[in-house]
C-alpha cells in the first residue's frame, strides 16, 4: 500500500511540476490546440444519440455504479462482489452508447450506396448538383437525410463547398470523406466529369459493405461467448453467497477478495483480448483532418 500511495505521489509531483516548466508528457500534449476533450466527448455522445452533456454522461455513470454496488452488497454481504458490481456498472453505460453509436455508423454507411445512386439518377434527369442534394435530403434513404437537408439549410447561407465541408466533419468517417470529395469536384469540373467515378464508387462501396458485414456476422457468436463466459461466474457466485452462508463467509475474508480480484482480471483481460483481436481494421481519415 506504500508502494502504491508513493508511486501516485510520485507521478503527481512529476505532471505538476512538468505543468509549471512548460513540459508535458507527448499523451497530454496530444491533439491540444485542435478539440478540446469535452468536445470531441460530446461529438461520441451526439452520434450515440444520448441527449446529455459529457458530465450528466459522467453522473449517470457514476451514480448508477454506486446504486449496483449497495444493491449487490445488501443481497450478499460480500464486498468483493459489490466492487465487481460497481465496476460492471460503470462501464454499462459506455458500452450501450458505444453499440448505439457503431449502429447509426454502420447505418449510414450501408446507405450511400444508394445515395450515390440517387445522386447519378437526379444528374442524369439534367438536375444541378445543388438540385440533386437536396432531392436527396427529401426522397434519399433515411439515415442520411438529416445530414443532406443539412446541407440544404447551410447552403442558404454558406457556399456549396462550405456547406458540404460542414456535413463531412459531421459524418467524420473515410467513406464520407471519399463521397463527398467526388461531390465537391462535381461542383467544380462538371457532372459530366464524375458520372463514371460516381457509379464505380457505389460498386466497390457495395462490394466493401457487404464483406465487413460477413466479417461482422461471423464474430457475433464468438463475442457474444466471450461477454457471457466474463459475466455469468460472477452472477453465479453472487447467487450463491445471498443463499449460503458459507460462500458468503469465505468471500469476505482477504483470500475471497484475491479470487474474486483474479477472476475478474482475467475475465477483463480475455474479454478484451478477444475484441482486440475481432477488431476489424478501419480506414483512416486523410481528405479531412484525421481521425477524431
Amino acid at each position: 500500500m506504500r508502494l502504491l500511495a508513493g508511486l501516485f505521489a510520485g507521478s503527481f509531483a512529476y505532471l505538476a511540476l512538468g505543468s509549471l516548466v512548460g513540459i508535458s508528457p507527448a499523451w497530454l500534449k496530444r491533439d491540444r490546440g485542435t478539440r478540446r476533450p469535452g468536445a470531441r466527448a460530446q461529438d461520441w455522445l451526439n452520434q450515440a444519440g444520448a441527449d446529455v452533456t459529457p458530465m450528466q454522461f459522467v453522473v449517470a455513470s457514476v451514480s448508477g455504479a454506486v446504486v449496483s454496488a449497495f444493491l449487490v452488497f445488501s443481497l450478499t454481504k460480500v464486498p468483493a462482489l459489490a466492487f465487481v458490481a460497481c465496476g460492471l456498472a460503470l462501464a454499462a453505460p459506455r458500452l450501450f452508447y458505444s453499440k448505439r453509436r457503431a449502429t447509426a455508423t454502420a447505418e449510414r454507411l450501408d446507405a450511400w450506396p444508394d445515395v450515390i445512386r440517387d445522386l447519378t439518377a437526379h444528374l442524369r434527369a439534367s438536375m444541378s448538383v445543388h438540385a440533386a442534394l437536396c432531392e436527396v435530403g427529401r426522397t434519399g434513404p433515411l439515415p442520411l437525410r438529416p445530414f443532406f437537408n443539412r446541407y440544404a439549410g447551410l447552403s442558404a447561407t454558406l457556399d456549396h463547398r462550405s456547406s458540404l465541408e460542414v456535413v463531412r466533419e459531421e459524418l467524420a468517417d473515410p467513406l464520407s470523406d471519399r463521397i463527398i470529395e467526388v461531390i465537391l469536384v462535381a461542383f467544380e469540373q462538371g457532372t459530366s466529369v464524375v458520372m463514371d467515378v460516381l457509379d464505380d464508387l457505389a460498386a466497390s462501396t457495395t462490394a466493401d459493405l457487404r464483406l465487413t458485414e460477413q466479417i461482422r456476422t461471423s464474430q457475433l457468436e464468438t463475442k457474444l461467448e466471450s461477454r457471457g463466459a466474463a459475466v455469468l461466474p460472477f452472477a453465479v457466485l453472487a447467487l450463491l453467497c445471498s443463499s449460503t452462508g458459507g460462500y458468503r463467509e469465505f468471500y469476505s475474508t482477504p483470500a475471497g477478495w484475491v479470487i474474486v480480484i483474479l477472476g475478474g482480471i482475467m475475465a477483463l483481460g480475455g474479454m478484451l483480448a478477444i475484441n482486440r483481436l475481432g477488431v476489424i481494421p478501419s480506414e483512416q481519415r486523410i481528405l479531412a483532418g484525421g481521425e477524431r
